[in-house]
C-alpha cells in the first residue's frame, strides 16, 4: 500500500513519539554519570601520612540523603585494605541528593582516638559521576602542643584550618579513572589540589619554622645584610615557577623590598617540594641597626608556569644582632 506523504508524516511522528521518551530515559546524559534524573559521585581519599606507619586505619560512614548507607573500616588484613587512594562511591543516586562521609584516621596503636577526623559533603548533579577530592593532612593532625585546630561542624580541618565541609558540586571535575596518577611532574601531580606554600629557613637546605622563632641576620659579602628563606611547597609546577620573598616589620610600618627568582623546585617527603638558599636582604634602603630584633612578616608567593598561585607567610623576630 502507497501512502501520500500527509499519511507518511502522521505515520513518522507517531513512531518518534514512543522512540524518543525510551531514548531519552537510557541516556547517560551529559558526563556519562546516570540518566537524566540520576547521578553518581566518588569521594577520592588520598594523604601525606604513611598508612601502616602514621595511620593504621580509617573508619568511614557514608551518608545520603541523611541515611548511613555504608559503613566502613580500611585496615591491613582486613575486608577493605589500608592502600591509598581509597574511593568512596555514590552511585546512581537522584540529581539533588545530598551526600556526605566522615572519616576517621587513628594511629597504629591507637584504634580508639581519632588521629584525625575529615568529612566532605556535596549533592549528586544529574546526569554527571564527579570527582570529590579529601586530603588526610598532616596539619590536622590532633597531636599534644601541635597546632592542629578543633573544628566543629559543619566546618572541618582542611590543610590545617577549619573550613566549611560543603562543597559546591558545580565546582567538581568529572570522575575518570586513574585521577590520582602524575602527570610526570613530581611538585603538581595531574588532578593537583590547592597550592600550599610552607616558609622556612635555610641555606643548605629546608629547615621548618614556627611564628615567633628568631631569624638570624648575616651580613653579606657585598655590604648588606639578610636572613636566609627557604619554602615547601605542593600542586606547584616544578620549573618555571616565580619565586617572590616579600617583608614587613608591623611596629615599624616599614616594607622590605621584593626578592625574586626563577630556580627550580626540589623533590621533597610528602608529595610536596622544596627550595632554599632565598637570600633575603633586608637593608636597601633603611639602615640595619633600625630593624635588628623587630618582628619581620615574611611573605613567599610562588606563581609557576600554569599561572597557579601559592602564598605562604611567616612571622619571625631579627635577631638582635648580625653574624658575619
Amino acid at each position: 500500500m502507497r501512502l501520500r506523504f500527509p499519511a507518511f508524516a502522521l505515520l513518522l511522528a507517531s513512531l518518534l513519539a514512543l522512540v524518543l521518551p525510551f531514548s531519552s530515559a537510557c541516556s547517560d546524559g551529559p558526563g556519562g554519570g546516570g540518566s537524566a534524573t540520576t547521578g553518581s559521585l566518588v569521594i577520592g581519599v588520598l594523604t601525606d601520612l604513611r598508612p601502616g606507619v602514621d595511620i593504621g586505619s580509617l573508619h568511614v560512614v557514608m551518608r545520603a540523603a541523611g541515611k548511613t548507607v555504608d559503613e566502613r573500616t580500611y585496615a591491613a588484613g582486613a575486608e577493605y585494605p589500608l592502600v591509598f587512594p581509597v574511593e568512596l562511591p555514590f552511585r546512581d543516586l537522584a540529581g539533588g541528593t545530598a551526600v556526605e562521609a566522615e572519616i576517621e584516621a587513628f594511629a597504629p596503636a591507637d584504634a580508639h582516638t581519632p588521629l584525625l577526623t575529615r568529612a566532605a559533603a556535596t549533592e549528586i548533579l544529574a546526569g554527571k559521576e564527579l570527582l570529590l577530592r579529601v586530603a588526610l593532612d598532616a596539619r590536622c593532625v590532633v597531636v599534644p602542643g601541635g597546632s592542629a585546630p578543633t573544628c566543629v561542624a559543619p566546618e572541618t580541618c582542611v590543610a590545617g584550618a577549619c573550613l566549611d565541609e560543603h562543597i559546591d558540586p558545580a565546582k567538581l571535575k568529572p570522575y575518570e579513572a586513574g585521577w590520582y596518577q602524575g602527570n610526570g611532574d613530581p611538585c603538581k601531580p595531574a588532578s593537583a589540589g590547592a597550592p600550599v606554600v610552607i616558609v622556612g629557613e635555610g641555606q643548605g637546605d629546608y629547615l621548618p619554622m614556627s611564628d615567633g622563632e628568631t631569624a638570624q641576620v648575616e651580613a653579606g659579602p657585598q655590604g648588606g645584610h639578610h636572613i636566609w628563606v627557604a619554602l615547601r611547597a605542593k600542586n606547584l609546577t616544578q620549573s618555571g615557577s616565580v619565586t617572590e620573598v616579600t617583608g614587613h616589620l608591623p611596629d615599624l610600618g616599614y616594607d622590605v623590598g621584593t626578592y625574586a627568582v626563577i630556580f627550580t623546585l626540589e623533590p621533597d617527603e610528602g608529595g610536596y617540594c622544596k627550595l632554599y638558599g632565598l637570600r633575603f636582604q633586608l637593608d636597601t634602603d633603611r639602615p640595619i641597626e633600625e630593624m635588628l630584633g623587630h618582628p619581620l612578616d615574611v611573605t613567599v608567593k610562588v606563581t609557576d608556569a600554569d599561572g597557579d598561585v601559592g602564598i605562604g607567610t611567616r612571622s619571625v623576630v631579627l635577631s638582635d644582632t648580625f653574624i658575619q
